[in-house]
């Protein structure tokens, strides 16, 4: 009975160390497959000396360090992919060659040589190229924004398509490890490739993993369950509503779509995110709204200019507020169920833009929800019953919902969306008022001629005049009607000359002097009042100014009882640049918020650049954690081929031995045998 004790102990004993010595076969086999966790024979005694038995072939895992793995692969990815995008924005809104500050820079040294000799025809034209240059830079600079716009879609499709890919694959894994663990099978191998497929899920988002008997379930966002088990919920990137340009990342969960992409974090998807939000939208506002300020003031103050052909200055870039461009201001959602009669978002003070988006949303009792966008803060709006007649004021919406009447008015904008039929509640509308201003931007001037450099006023100062007074006429409103006539009338209407007739205190009458035989006294707008006042003997008042219709005069120093100044037509004042200096001063005159054209440029240039840098420490950072982690898990995990050389050695030997119990048992049962 020994004997066949010890027959039985030798033949268990090659089992065992065959499927050990098996186990570190696959084990050197596999030392360089991606995500392969070394193997254990565990090696178990049976009682009563009884021999020995391989019970289970472990994997070398830890759960703890495998979802910190997978955390840290995530952030290492979002940050990297933040990175490349945000250094390659930084670059072209920093090389001179596509700078908006360098094409500025150019564009007011252009108009300097103009305010040096107006008379130059070749100062004009270039002027005019130089405004063309700096529209086509505006142009290129959003053109390129755009494309990475495209870019980073395309990324997003792609890893849309990979994360539905990779979560198929890992359902049907849990499948299989739950199927094939019912038979008795071992299942290490589809463990690691699931832990493989789910540090690829990581790579494209935060990924939280719930292990759950046998089966990884996967949830992303603020929870929403990826996998669950062998059940997949579809994730795929659909086009943005209302912003085409900015699609947006759904999951399919029980037959919902539900949009997650303000909830992702993490991964390729969450670096996306973080980009279009952070870097890519603002820019193009902020590049918008530079385009936008520097079309408005510059087409006001070349309108009160005078050209070559003693005409008033026309536009120099296209209207801001043309049809088209307060069209595409707006979008309408695609789930709205009332349609769009007409709509269009009005500038009317540059000054007062912002770099926010706008939603809107239709509430029940006529209310209306607007919100920032993309920091989702709510607009405090005070709703009107009716529109004045001299229009909303700031800050305040009227809205019916039954007629399909839309008003809003803030930040300097006006909003007006007119439906075909009622609106519904939630009803939604994005308002955008200078993300395609820089697309938009044109130069409209072809003529040299019509460059309006000179002032329509010409101011005459009496030779004989005895005081220090010094006149100065500027044009308020070139679109009044009175002023507009000038031109054709080719006068003033109607001339007009100041005459002090006192000496203390100083005192003035300004008269018409259409007929200067018969001079009368000019009916004056009260600059404290803007209503028409007729005055002789005013008291005057340095500086203080004289209002008239779409202009406005104002003496400085003192001047002299018989003093006298005149002012008309500026006809053929082809050497004058006053208008020329205003429109020079454009380049230093605080238009926006936060400073000058080139402050707010540059701020948006250093914002990205400190954005970069601080991205490039936090990803270096990362990547350095990451590799820390995954070193450790590789300790743990990892093949170490002399460990595996020397167990190799050990189990050969063991086997060895086995089989010399084997031979023994086989001489002691014969040597029983022949003594008998």
């Amino acid at each position: 009975m020994s004997g066949f004790n010890l027959l039985n102990i030798g033949s268990q004993a090659v089992q065992a160390n065959r499927t050990a010595l098996s186990t570190v076969g696959q084990n050197i086999a596999n030392a360089s497959t991606e995500g392969y966790s070394r193997q254990n024979a565990v090696f178990v005694s049976r009682v009563d000396r009884n021999g020995s038995y391989i019970q289970n072939v472990d994997r070398a895992t830890d759960q703890f360090i495998s979802r910190q793995y997978w955390s840290d692969i995530s952030s290492y990815h979002s940050l990297n992919f933040y990175d490349t995008l945000t250094s390659q924005t930084d670059n072209l809104l920093a090389s001179s060659s596509t700078s908006i500050s360098a094409a500025l820079d150019t564009y007011f040294k252009s108009m300097q040589n103009a305010v040096d000799d107006p008379t130059s025809l070749a100062n004009r034209e270039l002027y005019i190229e130089e405004s063309s240059a700096l529209a086509r830079r505006f142009n290129n600079m959003s053109a390129n924004l755009k494309i990475q716009n495209d870019s980073v879609n395309a990324t997003m499709k792609a890893s849309a398509d990979s994360l539905s890919e990779y979560s198929k694959s890992v359902g049907e894994l849990n499948d299989q490890i739950s199927y094939l663990i019912s038979r008795g099978q071992s299942v290490n191998e589809l463990r690691d490739q699931r832990d493989v497929l789910v540090n690829k899920i990581a790579k494209i988002v935060d990924v939280h993993v719930v292990e759950q008997g046998n089966n990884f379930n996967v949830f992303i966002g603020n929870g929403q369950p990826l996998i669950v088990g062998k059940t997949i919920n579809k994730v795929e990137l659909r086009q943005g509503s209302p912003d085409e340009s900015q699609p947006k990342i759904f999951i399919n969960m029980s037959s919902s779509d539900i949009d997650i992409t303000q909830q992702l974090t993490g991964g390729i998807l969450g670096g996306a995110k973080k980009f279009r939000n952070e870097i890519l939208n603002p820019s193009l506002n902020e590049l918008g709204r530079i385009a936008l300020a520097l079309a408005d003031v510059s087409n006001t103050q070349h309108r009160k200019g005078m050209d070559l052909n003693n005409e008033l200055g026309g536009d120099v870039f296209k209207d801001i507020n043309s049809a088209d461009a307060m069209r595409t201001r707006l979008k309408s959602d695609n789930n709205n169920k009332s349609t769009i009669y007409s709509t269009f978002v009005n500038i009317e003070d540059t000054s007062k833009l912002t770099l926010d988006d706008y939603e809107m949303i239709i509430q029940e009792d006529d209310r209306l929800l607007m919100k920032r966008q993309p920091s989702g803060r709510v607009v405090s709006l005070t709703k009107v019953t009716s529109i004045p007649a001299t229009g909303l004021a700031q800050n305040t919406y009227f809205l019916d919902n039954s007629t399909g009447k839309l008003n809003v008015k803030l930040d300097g904008i006006n909003v007006e969306v007119k439906t075909v039929s009622p609106m519904s509640v939630y009803d939604r509308f994005l308002v955008q008022a200078t993300r395609n201003a820089a697309e938009q931007i044109k130069s409209v001037m072809t003529d040299a001629k019509q460059v309006a450099l000179a002032s329509p006023i010409r101011i005459i100062t009496n030779p004989n005049n005895l005081g220090s007074g010094i006149a100065k006429a500027a044009v308020t409103n070139p679109m009044s009607t009175d002023f507009l006539n000038i031109a054709t009338t080719g006068q003033l209407n109607p001339p007009l000359q100041i005459v002090f007739n006192n000496e203390d205190p100083i005192e003035y009458s300004v008269f018409d002097v259409s007929n200067p035989l018969d001079p009368k006294p000019v009916t004056l707008l009260d600059p404290a009042t803007a209503l028409p006042v007729v005055q002789s003997d005013i008291p005057f008042v340095q500086g203080q100014k004289i209002v008239l219709d779409g202009y406005e005069i104002e003496i400085q120093g003192v001047p002299k009882a018989g003093d006298r100044f005149s002012f008309d037509f500026n006809k053929d004042g082809a050497s004058d640049n006053r208008n020329a200096l205003a429109l020079s001063d454009i380049q230093v005159k605080k238009l926006l918020v936060n400073g000058s054209l080139q402050d707010h440029y540059s701020g948006i240039v250093e914002a990205i650049g400190a954005k970069s840098a601080s991205g490039k420490i936090n990803l270096i950072a990362s990547h350095a954690v990451m590799k820390s982690t995954q070193n450790t898990l590789a300790s743990i995990i990892g093949v170490n081929l002399d460990e595996e050389a020397a167990l190799l050695v050990q189990y050969q030997q063991a086997y060895s031995a086995s089989a010399r119990i084997i031979a023994t048992s086989q001489l002691l049962f014969n040597t029983l045998l022949d003594s008998l």
